[in-house]
């Protein structure tokens, strides 16, 4: 299902000289969509690069669409989210190697500003689907932040379990 953009300061707004870009103003959109035009928003230089490879910062941005999309899918798990990279054909559009569990977790813990922006951007839209069916009436943004911030800190909880499960028991003593 793809929705007409709602009008809100935490919607992308469209670049000078970006062609064939959806306009919030009379197309719709979809959540493939409204991530790209929020991770577009994001200067490359802000964030902090995935690996010390990546000079271009397409990784970064990559990895920063992939939780934004993961996140909303309330997908949480740095394992999770790596196994699916590993299975995927697209394993082979990152310029290194595909990252690891590892490089998920500090990507997100050393990007979080970045990541809570595209993700209240992302809830707005999926708010915004609600609206259209008529499920909700309307879009709280400040809950949408403190939403997005809340999902971040899942994906932290969430890893820091994963992990302790893996110690051996042993090192839990």
């Amino acid at each position: 299902m793809t929705v007409t953009m709602p009008k809100t300061d935490l919607m992308p707004r469209p670049r000078p000289n970006r062609a064939a870009e959806p306009d919030d103003h009379c197309e719709s959109w979809s959540l493939t969509h409204v991530v790209e035009a929020a991770v577009r928003n994001v200067d490359g230089h802000s964030l902090r690069p995935l690996r010390a490879s990546d000079a271009g910062h397409s990784d970064s941005k990559r990895m920063l669409a992939l939780l934004s999309w993961s996140y909303a899918r309330q997908l949480y798990s740095s394992a999770a989210i790596h196994a699916r990279l590993r299975a995927a054909p697209v394993a082979g559009l990152w310029e290194g190697e595909t990252p690891e569990e590892e490089d998920i977790r500090r990507f997100r813990d050393e990007n979080r500003h970045a990541l809570e922006y595209c993700l209240r951007t992302v809830l707005v839209f999926l708010a915004a689907q609600k609206v259209a069916e008529g499920l909700v009436t309307w879009i709280n943004e400040s809950h949408l932040a403190a939403e997005a911030s809340r999902r971040i800190i899942v994906a932290m909880f969430i890893d820091s379990t994963e992990a302790a499960d893996r110690r051996p028991a042993d090192e839990m003593r």
